[in-house]
């Protein structure tokens, strides 16, 4: 004769697995973390390549940022958007595809943009603020010497 689970054997795991479920679900972690790590290595990345870009092209680059859109593009020269150079897809980049990420400020000496000349030296400093959800990120481009410092959460 075979022996089989009980009802109140049945009602205690069903309970206990409730119990640890109560227990493990408010400590997992978001995502948006993760995310806003993620967008603004991007996003330094990029302004980096534009710097780097004008260097090697003899050329000035621009990163323009819109807010409302959560976009950024980078031209060059200003005005021209370039491609990117794996996809060969215009470089307009939104920062909310799938992801969620928003630009909450953008200040380069009152500009929404950053302008790097042929020597790589940016037309004036500023920050780029993103925000994933509880989590914000930091993006600074340095004055005179160019320098991309990011600070996350």
């Amino acid at each position: 004769m075979t022996r089989g689970f009980t009802l109140v054997e049945m009602l205690l795991v069903v309970i206990v697995g409730m119990i640890l479920a109560g227990v493990m679900v408010p400590n997992t972690p978001s995502l948006d973390d993760q995310v806003i790590v993620a967008d603004a290595n991007i996003l330094a990345a990029d302004l980096e390549f534009a710097q780097a870009r004008a260097i090697a092209t003899g050329q000035s680059h621009r990163v323009i940022f819109d807010v409302r859109k959560n976009t950024y593009s980078v031209e060059s020269p200003p005005g021209n958007v370039l491609d990117q150079p794996l996809s060969r897809k215009p470089w307009v980049r939104d920062l909310t595809a799938g992801r969620g990420t928003g630009i909450v400020a953008v200040s380069f000496a009152g500009k929404s943009a950053v302008i790097f000349d042929q020597a790589g030296t940016p037309d004036d400093g500023g920050t780029v603020d993103l925000a994933a959800g509880a989590f914000q990120a930091e993006i600074e481009v340095v004055a005179v010497t160019g320098d991309v410092l990011l600070t996350l959460p």
